[in-house]
């Protein structure tokens, strides 16, 4: 569960957070290292999400986890893109056999080769997979438009398509015209 709390105090290496009704929230140890560069930023009276890790701890306090609760809401944003279709403006990390991988907030994702727009789909007039990874390659580095199909938490895994997006704008296009 992700709760929403107030910091309360910022020791060495540990940092209280107030969650009203339930009581103190504490981030130490490893998941205090997991996420110190943040923390280290925080203070007193500053608002801050996090994952509760342990309802109560041996001295009575919640455990709370920062990197937990930012992977939480990274992905309920990627189910949240996928549902909507949002278009996302994405650079092409690196090309194998099968298509591309690219990144969103931190995240590889897949891009098939079945779902790139005509104008990028590797036409390869024998099919050879080694040519079909070289015209691939050249995708490398360059920013795609593109929709997210499936945000998988569990799987921890996202798919992207280029063809997707060009077929949605057909559609939008189609019905404008129909509407004039």
């Amino acid at each position: 569960q992700i709760i929403d709390g107030v910091v309360s105090a910022v020791g060495r290496a540990k940092v209280y957070v107030d969650i009203v009704p339930h009581g103190t929230g504490l981030i130490y140890g490893r998941e205090y290292m997991n996420a110190r560069d943040i923390l280290r930023k925080v203070s007193v009276g500053d608002s801050i999400n996090a994952k509760v890790v342990d309802t109560e701890n041996e001295d009575g306090y919640i455990e709370l986890s920062l990197k937990e609760a930012r992977q939480a809401l990274i992905w309920a944003d990627a189910e949240e893109a996928a549902k909507r279709g949002t278009v996302l403006s994405l650079e092409v990390k690196e090309a194998n056999k099968g298509g591309l991988i690219i990144e969103w907030q931190g995240i590889q994702g897949f891009l098939p080769a079945s779902q790139l727009s005509s104008e990028n789909y590797p036409r390869v007039s024998d099919g050879d997979k080694d040519k079909i990874l070289v015209a691939l390659n050249e995708l490398v580095g360059k920013n795609l438009s593109v929709v997210m199909i499936t945000a998988d938490p569990k799987e921890h895994k996202l798919i992207f398509s280029e063809k997707g997006l060009q077929e949605k704008e057909e559609k939008e296009e189609k019905n404008a015209t129909d509407l004039n």
